[in-house]
């Protein structure tokens, strides 16, 4: 039985950390080099310590305490294990459940859950400014949200600046990527739709000479399927440029994806829209749709607004583990936002079925009416419910089946990082698996929605409204769920405001398009 690594003899903390990585057979070499919790050689004893905002049961086990030891300051150890230094991460798995971690952890190190009443303590870290170092080699003694630098100061906790570029400019290019996805198969569906009718008119030819008996026709199949095989035909499943525009429009997603990974989602959305560009070369270029100064104008607004927004918007990059992103979906902002989601995509699919049928009725009066059809009143292609209604309902369901994406495929992002890089395995329970289903169908649903849109409207229209009420919602899912709006100051939440105002300036110039369609 081999002899536990706490209260072994030692004289550097290397020592330690060796014993304690042949305890767990592991190579100390190959590690990562930071850790919630490791053990020091304290007074010539390896003891576990933990940074700050970690579970305690006295000043002994904080990192930060014993930092200021070993630097001659004179130190109460009264102040440095106190529930106020406590988070919601701190009893959600952290340092006390490592490999090698002592048995006897502080209460509350087991909950796998959030306990804010102040019945567990926490450690307290090092303020900005002060000087640190790395306990065991690995633990940062610094508080949270700041770090230790190469300086051996303690410095704010933002993402690299090289990180934040890369997610910049995967963004850029998933984004106009994803643009040339969707005007290609804009493209394919004014394609398929432009042989339709010449399909038919060679159908009804006849010259009247009868050319034998009649086949007997074929059964005409239930209403549900005949409208699911209309459905069908519209859709030019068939062409390769709608294929070729579906891989492009998954690979431009795909990469805002990854993007996610190295900056924060309120970082990350607003960049989208500035694909708007984009949709303003290619669009002319493939489906011979005009730009007036009305489209220049209102494009030039959304990307300044877009700037303004990025400029101001909050910073706060962090891989959570599973435990996190449950608190933080249980939250009452997320579970307040989540259902405004869910009744929009509700009144907005209602909204689509009614008007259109509405519409079907006004057409037709031999239409096969339905017991709900006597609460709907028969609307003119005129109304202003069909031309202007209609274009926004279809690009606003796409964004929002868009915006859960997002925020799911985030948290996705998420516990892929913690399984993958810091080797702690996420997808041991349902929920992981529940939340990569649950990304599949949005996704899947954002480019149903999307086709429908561009097989009705102009892209030029479709594209930036879905963009621009993406981005919105993807700013304002980031901050409440992955609470990125967190250090924001009166000034940042005036001039955001301001963002997003300029943004649905530059929609109002561009709903002029609505007009022609």
């Amino acid at each position: 039985m081999q002899q536990p690594v706490g209260g072994s003899a030692c004289s550097s903390d290397t020592q330690c950390v060796q014993f304690r990585s042949d305890q767990t057979g592991g190579s100390s070499k190959h590690e990562k080099t930071s850790r919630l919790g490791e053990y020091a050689c304290i007074d010539g004893i390896c003891r576990y310590v933990v940074q700050a905002g970690e579970l305690c049961r006295a000043a002994d086990d904080c990192a930060a305490f014993h930092t200021n030891v070993r630097l001659g300051l004179n130190v109460s150890s009264s102040s440095w294990c106190a529930p106020e230094f406590c988070s919601l991460e701190s009893t959600c798995g952290g340092a006390w459940t490592l490999p090698g971690a002592p048995e006897d952890s502080p209460p509350g190190a087991e909950s796998r859950r959030p306990v804010t009443n102040g019945t567990v303590t926490c450690c307290r870290g090092l303020p900005a400014n002060s000087q640190c170092a790395l306990i065991g080699a690995s633990v940062d003694t610094c508080s949270s949200g700041y770090t230790c630098d190469s300086h051996s100061l303690c410095v704010s906790q933002e993402p690299h600046q090289q990180q934040v570029w890369i997610g910049v400019l995967l963004v850029l290019v998933g984004g106009a990527t994803l643009n040339i996805g969707l005007n290609i198969q804009k493209y394919a569906f004014r394609k398929h739709q432009s042989r339709l009718p010449a399909q038919e008119t060679t159908e009804d030819k006849s010259d009247g000479t009868p050319s034998g008996p009649e086949p007997e026709p074929e059964p005409e199949p239930p209403g549900r399927a005949r409208r699911l095989r209309a459905r069908l035909q519209n859709l030019p499943i068939g062409n390769p440029y709608w294929a070729i525009g579906l891989v492009v429009f998954v690979l431009g997603n795909a990469t805002n994806f990854i993007a996610l990974q190295f900056a924060p989602q309120s970082l990350v959305a607003p960049l989208g829209a500035v694909a708007l560009v984009t949709n303003v070369i290619v669009a002319p270029l493939l489906n011979k749709e005009r730009i007036g100064l009305f489209d220049v104008g209102g494009i030039a607004l959304i990307i300044a607004g877009c700037v303004i927004v990025v400029v101001f918007s909050g910073i706060a990059q962090q891989n959570l583990r599973l435990c996190m992103l449950i608190q933080l979906l249980r939250a009452r902002p997320t579970v307040i936002y989540l259902c405004i989601i869910s009744v929009a995509i509700a009144a907005t699919y209602v909204f689509l079925w009614s008007v259109e049928r509405a519409l079907k009725l006004g057409e037709s009066e031999t239409t096969n009416r339905t017991a709900l059809d006597k609460w709907i009143r028969p609307i003119p292609p005129s109304s202003r419910y069909v031309r202007y209604g209609l274009p926004l309902a279809y690009a606003s369901m796409g964004s929002l089946m868009a915006a859960l994406t997002t925020l799911f495929a985030k948290s996705l992002v998420n516990l892929l990082s913690t399984s993958l890089f810091d080797h702690e395995n996420q997808f041991t329970s349902f929920l992981p698996w529940c939340i990569l289903l649950v990304t599949v169908f949005t996704a899947a649903s954002q480019v149903y929605w999307i086709n429908q849109g561009l097989l009705r409207y102009d892209a030029l229209l479709q594209v930036p409204v879905f963009y621009v009420v993406w981005t919105v919602l993807d700013i304002i899912g980031g901050g409440i769920y992955f609470n990125e709006f967190k250090l924001f100051t009166t000034v940042k939440y005036v001039l955001f405001t301001l963002g997003v105002a300029v943004i649905f300036s530059g929609v109002g110039l561009l709903s002029n398009r609505l007009k022609s369609t």
